[in-house]
């Protein structure tokens, strides 16, 4: 892919979940909520990063188990009181076509949200539910936005998410100012970028929110950087990961780096283990944590800090 190509994808990330919320509104054959007793997100790469995604910022929020999984098999609480999401960017995603057919069989309530292929075929052919991709949306990984919204405004139509609409028309007020930020020369994404070329990068970040980011940084950096990197969890990676890092060196301290991915909503413990483990990996190798935080009681204004090695501060 080209680089400017790969950018005007980035960059429209905001307009890609208006579309993504146009697509899903009206979905016919939705059930309704009272016949729901759990959710399943069935997705693979930037399928499964969406379903973390929704499922981090509603599970709060809705009343029943949103499961989100990435195999061939389906989990055994998966029957007709079910709501099964298979969501592929090319509709020809092994893993989710299999799960797709098996929650078909027991009688879920199936939406598929796919561009084309099989599994849209599929849908058709048993009569479930159907979003279309918009199919000028080349590259599956550029369908991430437009997979979060049409999941929202669909759990909205549901009957699980009344502020569905809001959150989306907040997310894609915030990422147009991120946008314009962005277009400014040595940004913080920039300077970021520079300084974790060629290491094998650790993202982390809180359960449910932070986690969510984690998981799709590092996917990202694999992707469209080639580089190694792996993601972990907070409060669990207090419990066992940390020790770990003893065993750093100076090679570690070469080719390694940590990033930490806060925000204004973690639980005050949580933060806490954040800021000893910052502390800890002081001169282990390089960390570096960003912060996103809500300036105003109602979120939308959004601010983003970012220092290295050390505590964070607004700036």
């Amino acid at each position: 892919m080209r680089k400017s190509a790969f950018f005007d994808l980035a960059f429209a990330l905001p307009e890609l979940l208006v579309r993504g919320a146009d697509a899903a509104r009206d979905t016919s054959g939705l059930p309704q909520r009272s016949e729901i007793d759990n959710i399943v997100i069935q997705g693979l790469g930037t399928g499964r990063s969406a379903g973390l995604v929704v499922r981090a910022v509603s599970a709060a929020t809705i009343p029943v188990p949103i499961l989100v999984e990435s195999a061939y098999e389906i989990p055994g609480c998966v029957g007709r009181r079910s709501l099964v999401f298979a969501l592929s960017g090319s509709g020809n995603t092994d893993e989710v076509n299999h799960a797709a057919a098996a929650a078909a069989e027991r009688g879920a309530r199936l939406v598929v949200v796919s561009v084309d292929g099989w599994l849209a075929d599929f849908a058709q052919d048993c009569g479930a539910a159907l979003v279309r991709i918009p199919p000028d949306i080349k590259f599956a990984r550029a369908t991430f936005g437009v997979l979060i919204a049409s999941l929202l405004t669909m759990l909205h139509d549901v009957g699980f998410l009344s502020e569905a609409k809001l959150w989306i028309d907040s997310a894609v007020a915030q990422l147009r100012r991120r946008r314009e930020e962005l277009l400014r020369g040595d940004n913080i994404a920039e300077r970021l970028a520079s300084q974790l070329i060629g290491r094998n990068v650790l993202c982390q970040g809180d359960t449910p929110v932070g986690a969510a980011a984690a998981e799709r940084w590092k996917a990202q950096i694999n992707q469209n950087a080639k580089q190694a990197a792996a993601f972990s969890e907070q409060p669990n990676a207090s419990h066992n990961e940390a020790v770990a890092w003893d065993c750093r060196n100076e090679f570690t301290l070469q080719h390694d780096a940590a990033v930490l991915l806060r925000h204004g909503n973690e639980d005050p413990r949580v933060s806490q283990s954040m800021d000893r483990l910052a502390q800890y990996l002081s001169g282990k190798l390089p960390v570096h944590s960003v912060r996103c935080f809500p300036v105003d009681c109602r979120g939308t204004d959004w601010r983003l800090a970012y220092r290295r090695r050390g505590p964070l501060h607004p700036v």
